[in-house]
């Protein structure tokens, strides 16, 4: 007697697991297959850690970056980066080393933005701090502001903000500007 109940208990929980399971398959609606290109486009932010971001133009490096998080915001077309440690390529063939706590970058657009105890050291010559910069790519341009401080052959300048080239040649100061010979 024992043994019937405990079959017939056991049939009537697969029956009604069975019951339960059809149910959630064949209700709802039919799922519609939506094929790109039909007005739909996605939104989706992505993360990454511990990665690299670079831009090239006609197969040569512009810059690359190796970033403690990437975020990619596709509404706002901008790749937001954090932990920047890396290297910016100039036509001539030198490069500067810099590095940043965070910045972003155009996701169509060779030009970024740093901020945060920004160091970027010519290896031709040269040392820039900063705590924002811009890079215009196109031009070869950096626009610093925020306690600029820059050595470059015997000479340090310091300001409020500078424009200046990539290869630290040229430089305009604004703000408290001053200019030494020597000194670090």
């Amino acid at each position: 007697m024992k043994n019937k109940k405990v079959i017939l208990s056991v049939l009537a929980g697969i029956v009604i697991a069975g019951a339960i399971i059809a149910w959630l398959m064949l209700s709802g609606d039919k799922p519609i297959t939506v094929k790109p290109g039909d007005g739909v486009t996605a939104q989706i932010n992505a993360s990454l850690k511990n990665s690299m971001v670079k831009r090239e133009k006609d197969g040569k490096k512009l810059w690359e970056f190796t970033v403690e998080e990437v975020v990619n915001d596709k509404v706002k077309n901008t790749a937001y980066l954090k932990g920047i440690k890396g290297k910016v390529y100039r036509a001539d063939g030198s490069f500067i080393d810099i590095s940043a706590d965070k910045g972003s970058a155009g996701m169509k657009s060779n030009d970024f933005f740093l901020e945060g105890n920004i160091r970027a050291v010519l290896n031709t010559g040269g040392e820039l701090y900063a705590d924002k910069i811009s890079w215009n790519q196109e031009k070869e341009l950096i626009t610093a502001t925020g306690h600029f401080k820059m050595h470059k052959d015997a000479y340090t300048a310091t300001a409020d903000s500078a424009v200046t080239t990539s290869a630290f040649k040229h430089i305009k100061l604004k703000g408290n500007a001053k200019v030494e010979k020597g000194g670090e």
